[in-house]
């Protein structure tokens, strides 16, 4: 009965009823606290649904954001609507011992997270994989979806959240290898070096053992590819000769 009316209350509190658009970004000119939380109160938090983590006394709660109540403009800029985030944060929640904590806090773009990963490692199976942007690669001062994101992991209570693919590389897509704490995944690296990640970049493909203490490395290394490169090359690019 606890339980079941623990989560009635986490549901009425953190439930919203209908997504609306984004909000706007307000302009910042050195606002006192009285004037921020002016701000705020016309704002409401948008939380997805509640997330129970299998076989634990976990639970995770996505945030997102919603337009301000009543629609009004409160900038002359705003973000394109891509650039808003899918979450800009996660709370984590404890059932048994009613503690709380944020995913980060730290500015983050999370574009999607992967909890109760099955059919894993031990490491792997208590953890929750993130795609998340946190670097402002091209310079301009904003945190866009221009800018790369990349593969992080987290305990289940959202500790110890960690970077798995590099820097500046934009991940693609990941693999967990069955059974294993072991993780496949594509990234495109800005090889023309122009700050941004298109099909002119360079895909380049990565393994990961999370049971180790390693960095992740090259399936195929750059010897390799350019071979690879040139077989093409040679197959469907230059004629035949009659």
């Amino acid at each position: 009965m606890r339980l079941i009316t623990i989560i009635s209350i986490l549901l009425l509190l953190f439930s919203c009823s209908q997504r609306q658009e984004r909000i706007q970004v307000v302009e910042n000119n050195n606002l006192n606290q009285k004037q921020i939380d002016s701000v705020l109160d016309k704002y409401n938090f948008e939380y997805e649904s509640l997330i129970f983590i299998d076989s634990t006394q976990q639970a995770i709660l996505p945030i997102t954001t919603q337009k301000p109540r009543g629609g009004s403009r409160l900038s002359s800029k705003s973000y394109e609507a891509e650039s808003y985030p899918q979450y800009w944060n996660i709370i984590f929640y404890n059932i048994e011992t009613g503690h709380t904590n944020l995913l980060t806090k730290s500015k983050m773009r999370i574009s999607n997270y992967h909890a109760n990963l099955r059919n894993s490692g031990p490491i792997i199976s208590k953890s929750i994989i993130y795609k998340i942007c946190d670097t402002d690669y091209d310079n301009d001062n904003q945190l866009t979806y221009k800018d790369p994101e990349q593969l992080f992991i987290s305990v289940i209570d959202g500790s110890n959240l960690t970077r798995l693919s590099p820097l500046g590389e934009q991940i693609m897509d990941f693999q967990i290898v069955p059974d294993s704490d072991k993780i496949i995944f594509s990234t495109q690296r800005d090889t023309n070096e122009d700050l941004e990640f298109d099909k002119k970049d360079e895909l380049i493909w990565y393994l990961i053992d999370l049971s180790k203490e390693s960095k992740p490395i090259e399936i195929i290394n750059k010897t390799e590819r350019k071979e690879i490169e040139n077989l093409y090359f040679k197959q469907w690019l230059v004629k035949n000769k009659k």
